[in-house]
Parts: structure tokens; sequence; C-alpha cells
């Protein structure tokens, strides 16, 4: 009963129904990927242990295995360690000795990488719920379109020849918003989330640039 209902609706909603759906399940797909994200991002024990790990890896193995097992594995830091290893080499091979200017490199490849891998998809999101209500509008201008054009063959006597256009109207105006309305806080909400979770790993990642500039000082002096 309530299927039928939701599709009858979907029905009388009209042709802009059909991208108001797909925006809805653009927001929907963007917000389940990012909850299991950032709910996965690692505690304060776990991102020590992976620091661990790679400082241990580079220092035995060097960097090409770093690289490798960087980029075999899963989650904010091998990615951030990822970006940072590789404006590292980028800085070494642009000839850059400045320890302060390479680290302030690396501190801004730390926000980029982080910014990209927790904030994916969040753009996403902000247009879906910019574009709801335009495409609500949208359907809003078209359903009256129509209903003054029944006016004018019908006449205003006939409630039943405008009621089609009136229809599609109510219909994507609440169906623009109804999808607007979650995008909006979600994302607002994932945002938060996604700075609270790079805080938290912030200073593994600093950690893990110190640990590559060490290593260059080293070569360095050798």
């Amino acid at each position: 009963m309530e299927q039928n209902f939701l599709v009858d609706q979907f029905i009388k909603g009209g042709p802009v129904m059909w991208p108001l759906l797909l925006s809805s399940l653009v927001g929907l797909g963007a917000i389940i990927e990012r909850m299991w994200t950032l709910f996965r991002v690692p505690s304060e024990q776990a991102a020590e242990s992976e620091l661990t790990q790679a400082e241990s890896l580079l220092k035995s193995q060097g960097e090409k295995a770093a690289a490798e097992h960087f980029q075999k594995g899963k989650g904010p830091l091998n990615y951030v360690f990822a970006s940072l290893l590789k404006r590292h080499d980028t800085l070494v091979l642009e000839n850059r000795t400045d320890i302060e200017d390479m680290r302030q490199e690396l501190i801004l490849a730390t926000e980029e990488a982080g910014e990209a891998y927790l904030g994916r998809l969040l753009s996403t999101l902000a247009t879906v719920a910019v574009v709801s209500p335009l495409l609500g509008l949208l359907g809003t201008i078209t359903g009256m379109i129509k209903a003054f054009d029944a006016i004018a063959r019908a006449g205003v006597g006939d409630p039943a020849a405008v009621a089609a256009g009136i229809a599609e109207a109510l219909i994507t105006t609440a169906a623009g918003l109804f999808i607007a309305i979650p995008a909006i806080v979600f994302h607002r909400w994932l945002a938060g989330r996604a700075d609270s979770s790079f805080k938290r790993i912030e200073l593994y990642c600093h950690a893990f640039s110190n640990t590559l500039l060490t290593r260059f000082q080293a070569g360095q002096r050798a």
C-alpha cells in the first residue's frame, strides 16, 4: 500500500522527479561512504602503532618499500604518509636544502592529503544540498505552467483539469526539500567529524614528516 502510494506520487511529480531521485541516491551514497570512512579513523593507540611500523619499515628497508607498503595499506594515515613521502622525494629532486622550508612544505602536504582523504565527497554532498531544492523549484515552475495551461484550455470551472499541474508543483517542491534538508545536516556533521578526525591523527603525520627530514639531514652529513 505504502509502496504504491510512493510510486503514485513519484509519477505525479513528473519528469523532474527522475533527477531528484538521482540526486537523492548520490547524496545517500556519499553519506554512507563518508560515515564508513570516518568511523574507521584509527584511535591514538592504533595511529601510534601505524607510525612506529612506518618508521621501522623506512629505516630497515628504505623509501621504496615504505611507499609500496603505504599503497597497499588502507586508512587515512597510509594515504597521508604516502603523500608526504612523495612530496619529500619531490623536494629532494628539486635540490631543496632548507630544512625549515621543507618542513613547511610537508606541513602543507599533510593538510592537503588529510583534507583530500577525510573530506572526500563532502563537496558532492554539498552540491546535492544546493541542487535538490533548485530541481524542486524547477518542478514547481513546470507544474504551474501545466496548471495555467489547463486553465486556459478548460477554464476555471473544472478543478480536475488543473489538479495534475498543482500536484506536480507541490510534490517536486516537497521532494527537493526532503532531499536537501538531510543533505545539509549530514554535510555539516560529517565536515565537523572530518576536522576532529584529522586533528586526532595530525600529530602522527607531523611525526612522520620529522622522521623524513631527520633521515634527509643524516644523508646530507654522510
